[in-house]
């Protein structure tokens, strides 16, 4: 395990072996990250969250409460996974394949609290999720998706 320099890990939080988190990350409470992940400088890994390690994720990036992210995730910079959101890397439930794949989440992706991203999905560049989405299909760059399964409604303006 390697944490490094002005870090804050808080009380409950599991940290495996074999884990990288970069300069100035913090946890809130109860937070399991496990082997095999690295976590880039600036990120903020939030209360109850899980990464279930084989994970990459970016730098100043912004997991909040309850976010669960499976393993064989990579998840870029400057992204946000608002409270709840969840990420799924299982297209075979029943386990009768054995075949886990993780979503991408590209650069300054946000996704709305609850959402969830299916296996495989990658989410492009700019691409923004509705809260309660659910992601079934890859994204453009700067595409708005919301609804169940989520559909684009329009592209992201300039902020």
């Amino acid at each position: 395990m390697e944490i490094g320099r002005t870090c804050t890990v808080r009380a409950g939080s599991i940290i495996y072996s074999n884990v990288i988190l970069g300069d100035n990350c913090q946890t809130g409470h109860n937070v399991m990250i496990r082997e095999k992940t690295k976590i880039g400088r600036n990120s903020l890994i939030g209360t109850n969250a899980v990464i279930d390690g084989n994970v990459d994720i970016g730098e100043n990036v912004s997991i909040q409460t309850g976010v669960y992210i499976p393993l064989f995730c990579k998840i870029g910079n400057n992204v946000f996974l608002g409270p709840y959101s969840k990420l799924t890397n299982d297209k075979y439930m029943m386990r009768k394949k054995f075949d886990l794949i993780g979503p991408t989440l590209e650069d300054e992706v946000t996704l709305g609290a609850n959402s969830v991203i299916l296996p495989g999905v990658k989410l492009k560049k700019g691409t923004i999720v509705g809260a309660g989405s659910i992601v079934t299909k890859d994204t453009e760059e700067y595409d708005v998706v919301v609804g169940n399964p989520a559909k684009k409604i329009k592209k992201v303006s300039n902020l």
